[in-house]
């Protein structure tokens, strides 16, 4: 795949893709004979990977460190597990949070569809407040 077909599937931009690869996020991408970047499925399966880790929190330090971890081989195969482990026990509180918020936004709806616009948003922070 070509810089903007990738570009076009993950959602991001070109110099985002350059700058992950500059960075060391991204492996250095194989080039055609004109220069053009040339991504090959590992190198994908690798951006859907990293980009995951990303979007839900994993900050750029810490891929980076764990990119590092990966070049070292089988003998960080424990931290790198780790690593995971614990990210994904912030998803799950991340994901138990959302469920919170989506609990209350429904909540809100139904005192919507009881009171027929004279609701009253209930809050933890805020005294009631008319809708």
């Amino acid at each position: 795949m070509t810089i903007d077909e990738v570009a076009k599937h993950f959602r991001i931009s070109k110099s985002k893709l350059r700058y992950y690869e500059k960075n060391g996020v991204i492996k250095e991408i194989a080039r055609d004979n004109n220069g053009n970047r040339v991504y090959t499925d590992s190198d994908l399966v690798w951006i859907d990977f990293f980009l995951n880790l990303k979007d839900t929190g994993m900050s750029l330090k810490e891929i980076v460190y764990y990119i590092g971890l990966k070049k070292d081989g089988e003998k960080t195969v424990v931290e790198r597990k780790e690593i995971l482990l614990n990210h994904v026990d912030i998803i799950q509180e991340k994901i138990e949070e959302l469920n919170l918020i989506k609990k209350e936004v429904l909540e809100q709806v139904k005192r919507y569809e009881n009171e027929e616009g004279n609701c009253i948003i209930k809050s933890k922070i805020y005294d009631e407040e008319k809708c």
